[in-house]
């Protein structure tokens, strides 16, 4: 195999080693709801998730958590986030499509989240990458913010 292109996106697993980056990244791209770093720490080195992480041109600048429950046939997308100076790269597009691979090996066969209903980025995302709303969740957020239940069928 060819060695990586440091200009290209690339996709890995989570390290511990990247908890100071990931927490950098939340406070970043989000204003409100940041994960805390004791929260992030245990989604990173406790949870039963999968963390992937988006690198280009040798630092991260996404990532995604997908939590697994353990029987469970649909996996989780809890978080997913890409710097701001990164967009437009199609890098949560490839977080996404990576996440569902290792759903899918894990026998999942579907996967679910949930958005702000006024979040039209994340939902925009989400639908053209094959997620369907499934369901409103009014006051789903603190504030009382409405959210959206997505769900893609895996094959």
């Amino acid at each position: 195999m060819p060695p990586h292109d440091p200009d290209l996106p690339f996709i890995r697993p989570v390290e511990p080693a990247d908890l100071d980056a990931i927490v950098a990244l939340e406070r970043r791209c989000f204003d409100r709801d940041t994960q805390t770093r004791r929260s992030l720490r245990y989604l990173l080195t406790r949870a039963n998730a999968i963390n992937l992480a988006a690198e280009c041109d040798g630092r991260l600048t996404g990532y995604l958590t997908l939590l697994l429950r353990r029987g469970a046939q649909a996996a989780r997308v809890y978080s997913i986030a890409v710097d701001p100076a990164a967009r437009g790269r199609g890098l949560a597009g490839q977080l996404l499509h990576a996440a569902e691979a290792h759903a899918t090996r894990r026998d999942c066969n579907r996967m679910v989240c949930e958005v702000r209903a006024s979040n039209q980025t994340s939902l925009a995302l989400f639908t053209s990458h094959g997620y369907q709303r499934k369901r409103d969740l009014p006051a789903y957020y603190p504030g009382g913010e409405d959210g959206v239940r997505l769900e893609k069928r895996l094959t």
